[in-house]
């Protein structure tokens, strides 16, 4: 059909005048346009809404399907997995969901460039990892409890006059004073976790080298200078024992007495404080810093020991320039060095015959845990920790350092396969950050969707 056809179809048809619109038409146009603008207007506003509803839902809800309520006693065998998993800023607090018993307490970081630091419990029971946010941002001067139910923290560069108690089983920090004011070195607990050996020293001597950040000034000085005092946890009795300096203590496996490193001389005493008998360990040697008591209460780890000069003082110290040289004594023949375990850091007590060691490889940056036999026997690996980059922002590996154990759960330890890490709810500064970014978003989302539609209703009218 050309266009004179259509010219001559158009020209024939009916000019009749279009029917009128039904009455009212235009009258209801303008509200009913009003009520559908305000009914998408509700709709998108009650979906974004349910969808920070359920976004925040995601990011407090813990993952690995543990709820954030006071975990449960477990009277199972502690198990370790044979691989510890990686640093990850993302781990949850301790408060805001209790990882249960602990099996390990340690650093996990490093600051070559960039501090990226993190204080990590792993559970007893799971790969449960969680930080300890009641020391986020330093290591040392803490413990575990040898039951892996709570931890002992003091300031390793300031006087003190309470130490802290974390509960792991709920979250839970509280403080107990101590009878005076001083630096505190924490260097045992019973086994019940009830009873704590520290020591401590009058800190006005050393106030310029604290004012300085020096942060080990406490433990050197405590070694010639220090007393021993043993707090009861929960009534926060304690006993002045007058024994020392002391340097490193342990608590028979039955908690009714403890050894003490004081110089280069080691003694048994007793729970009133007073010295029982010297143990005559073989000249150069002494305590390990950490549960040197055996499980079956008949030996005792010794390493070799050193005198150094700090100043105007002497400090009495682990001679770690002699490596392989954790050995043990006989509490009936103590005169006499038995067994060798190489190893770089002394743990715990896996059995009589076997020791649990930590060492690190600072040429290729991989560390592991290892069983060491005391009879010289090759030692084998039972765990390894992650070694991919992951500090730094990528830039360099993870160090652990300064590990505290549950000496009490080492004793039939089994090795299983790492499964997922629960790391619990992500950290409130985290959560919050998403939670702030996931509404921009979702506002900015709503606005573009409403510029659209205007867009699109305008196009329409014209």
């Amino acid at each position: 059909m050309n266009d004179q056809q259509l010219a001559a179809l158009l020209s024939a048809a009916p000019r009749d005048p279009e029917p009128p619109l039904p009455p009212g038409l235009l009258e209801g146009l303008v509200p009913a346009a009003r009520r559908d603008i305000r009914r998408r207007r509700a709709t998108a506003a009650l979906c974004t809404v349910v969808a920070l509803l359920l976004g925040t839902g995601v990011l407090l809800l813990p993952t690995g399907g543990r709820d954030a309520g006071p975990a449960e006693p477990s009277p199972s065998a502690a198990a370790l997995p044979d691989e510890v998993a990686g640093y990850s800023p993302l781990t949850g607090l301790v408060s805001d969901a209790p990882p249960g018993r602990a099996l390990l307490l340690y650093g996990y970081g490093n600051s070559e460039t960039l501090r990226t630091y993190q204080t990590l419990v792993l559970s007893a029971d799971g790969d449960v990892y969680r930080q300890l946010d009641a020391r986020p941002d330093r290591s040392g001067s803490w413990l575990l409890a040898p039951d892996g139910r709570t931890v002992v923290l003091s300031t390793p560069g300031a006087a003190v006059a309470e130490v802290q108690v974390v509960e792991l089983q709920t979250g839970q920090t509280r403080q107990v004073r101590l009878p005076r004011a001083g630096g505190v070195v924490p260097l045992a607990l019973s086994p019940d976790g009830n009873t704590l050996a520290y020591s401590i020293i009058d800190t006005e001597p050393i106030a310029g080298d604290l004012a300085m950040g020096v942060g080990n000034v406490i433990e050197q000085r405590s070694t010639e200078h220090s007393e021993l005092v043993l707090l009861d946890l929960r009534t926060g009795q304690a006993t002045a024992t007058g024994v020392g300096p002391v340097a490193a203590a342990a608590f028979a496996p039955d908690g009714q007495r403890l050894v003490v490193q004081s110089r280069l001389q080691t003694w048994l005493v007793g729970l009133d404080g007073s010295r029982q008998q010297e143990v005559m360990v073989p000249q150069g040697y002494g305590l390990t810093m950490h549960n040197a008591w055996s499980p079956s209460g008949r030996l005792l780890a010794v390493v070799p020991w050193a005198v150094e000069d700090w100043g105007t003082d002497r400090a009495y110290v682990r001679d770690y320039s002699k490596q392989g040289a954790v050995r043990t004594v006989s509490l009936d023949e103590p005169s006499v060095l038995r067994g060798t375990a190489d190893t770089e850091t002394f743990l715990g007590w896996l059995s009589d015959t076997e020791i649990l060691g930590q060492s690190w490889d600072y040429g290729s940056d991989t560390g592991a845990l290892w069983a060491v036999p005391l009879d010289g026997a090759a030692p084998r690996v039972l765990s390894r920790f992650d070694d991919s980059y992951r500090c730094e922002l990528g830039m360099q590996r993870c160090v652990p350092w300064e590990m505290s154990v549950a000496a009490g759960l080492l004793p039939g330890l089994s090795v299983r396969e790492a499964g997922s890490p629960d790391r619990g709810p992500w950290p409130p500064r985290f959560r919050y950050a998403a939670l702030v970014v996931f509404t921009v978003l979702a506002g900015v989302g709503w606005l573009v969707r409403r510029r659209i539609r205007r867009r699109a209703g305008g196009g329409g009218a014209r």
